[in-house]
């Protein structure tokens, strides 16, 4: 079966979009790994329209539910090369599935980096989404209002800078951890001084919590540092191999891909891009507008290529 759009990518802007597109009887397929954080995001969200104080996870079910109930196909697979032009797209899966499509939209998301204890990312997933371990300010500073927060620098240590200095609106107890032996440069080092936030370093040997709630991180040679919230200072990389092989330009960071327009087109005809894959905020309410902006642009697209000589 022939595809009129394909998308990939089953988090809010890949969903939005196909919400559209089946809602126009598009033939639609969203091919999704099931790997983007709001999949495990057992938090409450509070600044979603429509949807107040909903876990991600149940944002996510209602969203699949509603593009299914407009004949989307949903399919569990991962994507592993896509190639081709405007009417002729094909993909390939990790184990050799193959679908073609007319268009292509990438909401691929962003690779996050968690903190790593004895290089171990992933002692971090019980708290990540689930209780006090946050990632996205935009999102989640509220979360922290008047907390003794603790923000982990996983990336550069001037990042962990000026998230605390960013999430001093919220609370003055803040403390900033660089974890990757760098120190921060002097012009962030004086913001820190003026904001009252220390400035600590040191390698992470373990994470203690109870439940959800991670209460304290532990660094090599055993000091304690417990808080009641923690944030995470990291940079977000989208993850734009399958953008790359259909020749669609990144941007100037090379983190991200960037679109043409803020429609989500690229400059490659029939593929457009939306959410956390584009160089803007990791918030659920701007996915969802990328997402819908690019299926109402993709479904124009395609109904001139049918009305038009």
């Amino acid at each position: 079966m022939k595809y009129e759009c394909i998308i990939v990518g089953g988090g809010p802007a890949g969903l939005s979009a196909a919400i559209h597109l089946g809602w126009h009887g598009r033939r639609v397929l969203v091919i999704d790994r099931g790997t983007g954080p709001l999949n495990f995001t057992l938090e409450k969200l509070h600044n979603v329209p429509g949807m107040p104080a909903m876990k991600g996870t149940a944002i996510l079910k209602a969203l699949r539910e509603q593009a299914g109930s407009l004949g989307a196909e949903i399919l569990r697979a991962d994507v592993v090369t896509a190639e081709g032009e405007m009417g002729a797209f094909t993909l390939t899966g990790g184990e050799g599935e193959r679908w073609e499509t007319e268009t292509v939209l990438l909401a691929t998301g962003v690779a996050r980096r968690h903190p790593t204890v004895d290089g171990d990312f992933t002692r971090c997933f019980p708290y990540a989404g689930k209780g006090n371990l946050y990632y996205c300010p935009d999102c989640e500073a509220p979360e922290i209002q008047d907390r003794d927060t603790l923000v982990i620098a996983a990336g550069p240590a001037d990042g962990g800078a000026m998230m605390s200095v960013g999430l001093s609106r919220y609370t003055s107890k803040l403390r900033v951890l660089a974890t990757r032996g760098d120190e921060p440069s002097p012009e962030r080092r004086a913001l820190l001084e003026s904001k009252g936030i220390d400035f600590l370093a040191g390698d992470i040997a373990d994470l203690r919590g109870t439940g959800r709630t991670l209460e304290t991180v532990v660094l090599a040679g055993g000091r304690e540092l417990s808080a009641e919230a923690f944030f995470v200072a990291a940079p977000a990389h989208g993850r734009t191999d399958l953008a790359e092989q259909l020749g669609v330009e990144l941007a100037a960071t090379g983190a991200h891909a960037q679109p043409a327009s803020q429609r989500g087109d690229t400059r490659v005809p029939g593929v457009w891009i939306a959410g956390d894959l584009r160089p803007m905020s990791q918030q659920v309410a701007v996915s969802f507008g990328t997402g819908n902006i690019a299926a109402l642009m993709i479904d124009q697209t395609l109904r001139r290529r049918e009305v038009l000589p």
